[in-house]
């Protein structure tokens, strides 16, 4: 039974897709745009989602005298600002004649990242042909939805489109034609009022602004550690960090090709998962930096950059690795010898800590934009703590098993299990190259 369980252990943690944990910042501006007519009146809904690193760079790039302070007060000068913007940037008019549309409040929901629905409103005449365009984030590379209905009392004419952006499908633009994109940005059709104008209060006040959240990530301890208890904090940041180094990833992989072979010591895991964990942290703090001067939210081909070069140098290590043990220089006749040794475990964690957990740097960058630069970095560190903790525990655990496993089966398996952990090694270096 012990043999099985080992021999799972292995198996999970081997296997070379698991190298594909680390998820990249959206870059992208995503937009969903519900237009209602209603007697009277043109109604917009205009959802957009994006990134917490993009929302905090493009509110620095816009040159304002920004205030300092919480992270929920950032977020909601976000809205404050970008959604009169938004407004502006929605080309609606009726016969050609152009409507003014008003910013009369936003919801803001925090999950993954920052979703705002910005609502907006034009009068109208009774009837006329409708067209409408938007030019915002013009950009971006999001995706862009855009639907028309008519409300009670209106009738819609010359318009086949969906009804809700609920029905309209989620595509990539590339995977659009040419008028299937302009029909996510332009809309036109003809409408008729049927019934009397909705009267507006001559000085209704704006609708609440609302932020309902449920959210997940390491920013949002920003926001916690105003007055809070800064060891439950660290604590919290330090859970975080080891539920990330346990999530699908290269580092739990690359912890068990280095505790597999045989001969190996329990400190080789172990020296690989503090390697990685100070790449981690250092990656982490220089490209905060970099990111922060530029000002820039690019973060895709950096990521890619890292990735490769990660790739690169654990496939060399594990190519080499490979190549001793096929030309017999890691086994000798009573069993096996060491296995990637003390240089070989910190090679393979230094590169492996190259590629950055982006929430982490996304949090450095608005930590430093709302003046709590100091706050960030210990939650950084503590977040890496974390991540080392959990990537030798699972390493040693590793060793563990697949020591035990490789006594029950014989020396005769030595060679073939120090070339199973070359071999891994190979293969997640060459996922993240090609990836």
């Amino acid at each position: 039974m012990k043999l099985k369980a080992a021999a799972m252990v292995l198996v999970v943690a081997f296997h070379p897709l698991a190298a594909l944990g680390h998820d990249i910042p959206n870059e992208r501006v995503d937009r969903a745009i519900q237009l209602t007519l209603e007697p009277g009146w043109l109604r917009v809904d205009y959802e957009v989602s994006l990134s917490e690193l993009t929302l905090t760079q493009d509110l620095r790039g816009l040159g304002e005298e920004l205030p300092q302070g919480d992270r929920q007060g950032w977020l909601e000068l976000y809205a404050r600002i970008v959604g009169p913007l938004n407004s502006k940037g929605l080309l609606a008019a009726v016969d050609h004649v152009p409507l003014a549309l008003e910013s009369v409040g936003y919801d803001l929901e925090v999950r993954e990242h920052p979703r705002y629905v910005f609502h907006l409103k034009a009068p109208i005449p009774p009837a006329g042909r409708l067209s409408l365009r938007d030019s915002n984030y013009a950009s971006s590379a999001g995706t862009s939805r855009l639907v028309l209905r008519a409300g009670e009392g209106v009738r819609l004419e010359d318009y086949t489109g969906a009804a809700s952006v609920d029905l309209v499908p989620i595509q990539p633009t590339w995977m659009l034609s040419d008028q299937e994109e302009r029909l996510t940005k332009e809309v036109e059709a003809l409408y008729m009022t049927l019934a009397a104008a909705n009267p507006e209060p001559a000085h209704a006040p704006p609708p609440a602004q609302t932020a309902r959240r449920a959210e997940a990530g390491l920013s949002r301890l920003l926001d916690r550690s105003r007055g809070g208890s800064w060891v439950w904090l660290w604590l919290l940041a330090g859970a975080l960090g080891g539920l990330h180094a346990l999530q699908p990833g290269h580092g739990k992989t690359l912890a068990a090709a280095c505790a597999i072979a045989p001969g190996a010591r329990a400190a080789d895991p172990v020296l690989l998962g503090l390697a990685t964990g100070l790449a981690h942290a250092a990656t982490v703090l220089v490209i905060a930096l970099g990111l922060w001067l530029t000002r820039s939210s690019a973060v895709g081909s950096l990521h890619h950059g890292l990735t490769g070069i990660a790739g690169f140098v654990i496939a060399a290590i594990g190519l080499w690795r490979l190549g001793r043990v096929l030309g017999g220089h890691d086994v000798h006749g009573h069993g096996a010898r060491c296995g990637p040794g003390r240089l070989g475990a910190v090679g393979l964690g230094l590169a492996a800590g190259l590629v950055p957990c982006w929430d982490a740097v996304a949090m450095l960058v608005l930590a430093a934009a709302i003046g709590r630069l100091g706050d960030g970095v210990e939650l950084v560190l503590a977040f890496c703590m974390g991540l080392t903790a959990a990537l030798a525990a699972s390493g040693w655990l590793v060793w563990r098993l697949g020591s035990r496993a490789l006594e029950r089966m014989g020396g005769r398996f030595a060679r073939t299990a120090s070339a199973l952990g070359g071999l891994a090694a190979v293969l997640v270096g060459l996922v993240l190259f090609l990836a």
